[in-house]
């Protein structure tokens, strides 16, 4: 990232107003500080830094002389500017070794201050003052960088492409900037598709930083690819393993991290979980003009970077091993594993998929799980339906309704009372282009390649419909599979916690509120029994859940 100013630049933030922040000029007081953590050195001009794709690189601030900073290579290369005195690289990506998003180099002879990953998170953490001036500049360069619509990955797919959408989430829900061309809206993707030596056959095709091709990938190939997957990660032992980044897995690893608890949070998507797709979340304490899902989802992963938790995406915990533990063993996909001395559960739940013959036809070109502006694209000025009466079904239907000619709202009951909060029934109740069907459920879709048309029985009678665009927010199905029988479940699936557990509880002592009937294995948020499905309840659980947790560590160790 750079500090000399520039109109493009400076446009990815409003006004530019927080230019200033993203690119601040270090005094001679906070020099004294970066001292204690790191070394001079010098360099001589065309020297290499780091180049895009380098993990586990220090972050630089310049001393005298200058650096700059490229992307892309040849007659692709891109200038973002230059680092003079008193400036430091860097972006949230440094604090947890995530592969360079840029290049850089002196232009001149030059002298530097060198601090490495960790001393990096020593400072951040102790350095309160000095600290906020960094990690607020990380998180606004990282925000720079998704809006630059010249940087990052290329991404070439289709809008009628299942896999497309779920690759475009994937980079979008993980901070990864990148620039997308549809080979339906965008006339030179087919020339793109020609020159990386690809067809329509092999979208989504992504081209990496370093020009490497990437046809029809898993999340983990790309994440390999660009740097986001740990690589500190497979036969380690943590103080605490939490599977699931939504906001109580979040929530437990920061509190975790942050009194010196070694912490892996693991999730097979990306931080947030069910929340994190939430375009807006106006009942949460603390934000009176509401945060996106993604925006929340955000800012706990860089605490948890900021106190040296270990984030692992896509990472999915496979099995759990609890015989004789401590240590558990958790079976990893990719033939990983990692030992943990306590575990807490934050894997939430997912939406349940209701049996409707041909919806697995049309997921990713008519039947969707979430609603983002990815999604909300495809709607616009068309009409669309919204299954579900949750405040996930009513965030969705408020949001789509400033894109759509109308959202029809269908619910089985007998109204919204019951299942959404307030705030959000007057809001729908206030928009002239959202309807309400109570006792209504979709009987059949119909399309060829795309969803055309759908039927549906309101209250006995059969209506067809012509609508393309249909999402689903239907009830919760416990992610616990991987869990076998090394705890307690009720009727439905989810964890048994507290004086719940006590049947299938073997220790002396009775388990904690927020323990499973495993000694050692503690459960928070949506995946609990018994749980408030509500975000504010998860974080507050994944908190306390950590107090308990040093307990059991302090009784077995």
């Amino acid at each position: 990232m750079s500090n000399k100013s520039s109109s493009r630049r400076e446009d990815l933030v409003p006004g530019g107003s927080r230019h200033h922040q993203i690119f601040p000029t270090l005094d001679e007081r906070q020099f004294a500080v970066l001292e204690r953590y790191g070394e001079r050195r010098r360099l001589k001009a065309g020297d290499i830094l780091f180049t895009e794709g380098d993990r586990h690189i220090p972050m630089f601030t310049v001393v005298s002389g200058a650096i700059e900073a490229t992307r892309g290579a040849g007659d692709k290369r891109h200038v973002l500017g230059t680092h003079g005195p008193g400036c430091f690289t860097g972006e949230v990506g440094t604090l947890a070794g995530r592969g360079a998003v840029a290049t850089a180099h002196a232009i001149s002879d030059c002298e530097v201050i060198v601090i490495d990953e960790e001393s990096l998170r020593a400072l951040v953490v102790a350095e309160a003052e000095l600290s906020e001036t960094i990690m607020r500049a990380f998180i606004l360069r990282r925000v720079a960088f998704i809006q630059d619509q010249h940087g990052g990955l290329l991404v070439i797919g289709s809008s009628a492409s299942w896999s497309t959408l779920v690759l475009r989430h994937f980079l979008s829900r993980n901070a990864q900037p990148f620039a997308y061309f549809d080979i339906v809206e965008h006339e030179e993707a087919k020339g793109l598709l020609e020159r990386y030596d690809a067809t329509e056959a092999d979208i989504p095709v992504i081209v990496t930083l370093q020009g490497n091709v990437l046809k029809q990938p898993t999340n983990r190939a790309v994440a390999d690819a660009i740097g986001l997957s740990p690589d500190r990660l497979n036969g380690e032992r943590f103080d605490v393993v939490v599977v699931g980044a939504g906001p109580g897995g979040l929530a437990a690893a920061v509190y975790a991290a942050s009194e010196g608890l070694r912490v892996a949070v693991l999730d097979t998507k990306a931080p947030g979980g069910q929340a994190g797709t939430s375009s807006k979340i106006e009942n949460y304490f603390g934000f009176p003009t509401g945060i996106s899902g993604q925006a929340l989802a955000g800012r706990g992963l860089s605490q948890c970077r900021k106190f040296g938790a270990e984030v692992g995406v896509p990472i999915e915990v496979l099995g759990i091993e609890c015989e004789n533990a401590p240590p558990f063993h958790l079976r990893l996909n990719y033939n990983e594993h990692v030992y943990a001395s306590a575990v807490v559960i934050a894997t939430g739940a997912r939406y349940r998929k209701p049996l409707l013959p041909r919806l697995e036809e049309f997921e990713g070109s008519g039947i969707y799980y979430s609603a983002t502006y990815m999604e909300a694209a495809f709607c616009n000025n068309q009409e669309l339906v919204i299954v579900g009466g949750g405040n996930s079904a009513g965030q969705a239907a408020v949001f789509l309704s400033g894109f759509a000619r109308h959202v029809h709202i269908v619910i089985r009951g007998d109204g919204l009372s019951a299942s959404m909060s307030n705030y959000l029934i007057r809001r729908i109740e206030a928009a002239a282009n959202i309807s309400v069907h109570m006792r209504t459920q979709i009987v059949e879709l119909n399309g060829e390649a795309q969803l055309e048309s759908i039927k549906w029985d309101s209250q006995g009678r059969i209506e067809e419909k012509p609508i393309r665009h249909v999402f689903l927010f239907l009830g919760a199905q416990p992610s616990t599979g991987w869990l076998g029988d090394c705890v307690a479940l009720d009727k439905h699936g989810f964890v048994l916690t507290g004086p719940d557990a006590v049947p299938q509880w073997s220790s002396d002592r009775p388990p904690h509120y927020l323990e499973t009937s495993r000694p050692g294995i503690f459960a928070v948020g949506d995946v609990r029994s018994g749980s408030v499905k509500r975000v504010a309840a998860a974080v507050g659980e994944g908190a306390a859940a950590i107090q308990s947790l040093h307990q059991y560590l302090a009784l077995n160790r």
